[in-house]
């Protein structure tokens, strides 16, 4: 490209008609007595303020280049041009663009540009037309091909972070040289992802979106944290019944031998008509106790494991809970007083 910028005479590159400073001067009286007498509403205000801001910056992004900072200036022009859309700072910011090595983005702003020269009959039309043409054949372009198999529901593939619409899929693109990334995700599959690097110029580049693999499912019967589990605490509660009642058996096993030989020592001290001394009758009393202990701790500790397995057995699995919650949920009791011992086990398993 020539360093030669190419400005029409008679328009600056706000897009305004240059005319002579002191008619400008001569006009500012009547501005003046203007804004006195009549003050514009809020839009027009904000129209202003932008379009001053727009000026700025095109002034700005004009000294940038004619230092040969065409990276700094590009951004300038580009903004410029949103705050005030004039065909003028379009078009150098395409040259800025084509100067900067972005053809891709050149060439669109040259095209943007003749079709707003043909809107509004401006002469500029062809030499937007020109350099659009010529730097057609220039410009990289990528093809993102998203295969019948990889076109799941809710897909969605990006252009650096900017969608990619499914009817470009598998057509090339005009993109700027430099490191790109591609990016497909749909809901339930994990995203995928690829960086790559453009170097060339006008060169066709491909990018295949493969089948996206699913998303591991969380399990929505896996209790919340800090939440309990049914299964898990009925296993719980089986375990310390069972616990207990191992060690309801010990201490009945105990009495139970302490009363055979309490037993066993009084018959020293009573004859075969269970006439016994006072020392006697001491140790038969004793045994008597013992062995109601030992027949009661029994019962409660096997009762107590039977209970524990029926719990055990009976917890809803992980799997399962959410018919688990549906049913009455299981409850044991025990009972014991000076007659008898119960075990209440009630609910759906």
């Amino acid at each position: 490209m020539s360093s030669t910028r190419i400005r029409p005479p008679a328009v600056n590159g706000m897009g305004l008609t240059s005319k002579p400073r002191r008619n400008i001067r001569g006009a500012i009286p009547f501005v003046a007595l203007a804004a006195y007498c009549w003050a514009p509403p809020a839009h027009a205000q904000n129209d202003s303020a932008s379009r001053a801001l727009a000026v700025q910056l095109f002034d700005e992004a004009e000294a940038l280049f004619a230092k040969q900072q065409v990276a700094q200036a590009c951004p300038k022009y580009a903004e410029s041009f949103r705050l005030d859309p004039q065909l003028g700072s379009l078009i150098y910011l395409a040259e800025c663009y084509e100067k900067n090595g972005q053809l891709a983005s050149a060439w669109g702003s040259y095209r943007e540009a003749e079709e707003m020269a043909a809107e509004r009959g401006d002469k500029r039309q062809a030499h937007a037309h020109e350099r659009a043409a010529a730097l057609s054949p220039r410009v990289d372009r990528l093809v993102v091909d998203v295969p019948e198999a990889s076109r799941l529901r809710g897909l969605e593939v990006l252009r650096d972070g900017l969608p990619v619409a499914a009817t470009l899929w598998g057509n090339g693109t005009a993109i700027d040289p430099g490191k790109h990334r591609i990016v497909a995700r749909a809901p339930g599959y994990k995203s995928w992802q690829i960086e790559f690097e453009l170097v060339g110029e006008g060169s066709t580049s491909s990018v295949t979106v493969p089948t996206l693999a699913v998303e591991p499912r969380v399990d929505a019967q896996k209790p919340a944290p800090g939440a309990s589990d049914p299964g898990t605490s009925q296993r719980i509660t089986a375990i310390a019944l069972g616990g207990m009642g191992i060690v309801s058996l010990g201490v009945g096993g105990f009495f139970g031998l302490s009363a055979q030989s309490s037993f066993s020592d009084s018959k020293s001290a009573c004859n075969d008509n269970d006439v016994c001394t006072e020392h006697g009758k001491q140790l038969r009393d004793s045994a008597q106790s013992k062995a109601l202990v030992s027949t009661i701790t029994v019962g409660v500790g096997a009762a107590a494991l039977i209970t524990a397995g029926v719990l055990w057995f009976a917890a809803p699995k992980a799997e399962s809970r959410s018919e688990a919650t549906r049913r009455s949920p299981a409850h044991w009791a025990l009972g014991l007083n000076s007659r008898a011992w119960g075990v209440e086990l009630n609910g759906a398993f």
